[in-house]
């Protein structure tokens, strides 16, 4: 025979069973919405990385390396700290270096910033062109870079200053902008 004391502990264990499998179910149910206001971006970090960029045909075109890359995700913008971008074009090889590097928030065009480099060289050909800048931006899908900067220009026969140039990495196109100057010409 049970006592009274038992059945109550009993009644009031089963009960306590069954509510906290009812609250366990409410909040696990997948059909519920996320609560307002939460933000489901994450900041991050990527250490030592290399990122590659492929066209249509499944060709590398571009190769980002870095030690670091930090994502802030509320405003979008990823910074990376000294970078390292070898882009492929019609047989050309470029390669830009810089101390810092913004990447805004279309992932489309990245600042690059300290001193930055910028070379290009071909298999067969013994032609290089070395640019040094303060500042460059970086158009991906296009493949441009440009800057309004002081810069300095060394093309295998030449140095010239000038400021502001702009690059077309896909037709070879190079301009230099305003106040140019040859500073060393090599016969």
């Amino acid at each position: 025979m049970i006592r009274r004391r038992t059945k109550t502990g009993i009644l009031l264990l089963a009960a306590l069973v069954a509510v906290s499998y009812w609250a366990g179910r409410e909040r696990q149910d997948p059909q519920q919405a996320p609560s307002p206001g939460l933000d489901t971006q994450l900041d991050y970090a990527l250490q030592d990385f290399e990122l590659k960029f492929f066209d249509r045909l499944g060709l590398q075109t571009l190769r980002l390396t870095a030690p670091v890359l930090a994502n802030h995700a509320t405003s979008g913008i990823g910074e990376i700290s000294k970078p390292v971008f070898d882009v492929v074009s019609d047989g050309k090889f470029w390669k830009i270096v810089a101390e810092s590097a913004t990447v805004q928030a279309d992932r489309e065009h990245i600042t690059l910033s300290g001193d930055v480099w910028m070379h290009r060289s071909e298999p067969n050909d013994p032609r290089i062109l070395d640019i040094y800048t303060s500042e460059l931006m970086l158009e991906i899908t296009t493949k441009i870079a440009f800057s309004d900067r002081p810069v300095r220009v060394v093309d295998g026969h030449d140095i010239m200053k000038a400021v502001g140039f702009r690059v077309n990495m896909n037709n070879d196109n190079f301009q230099l902008l305003d106040k140019v100057k040859l500073i060393y010409a090599i016969n």
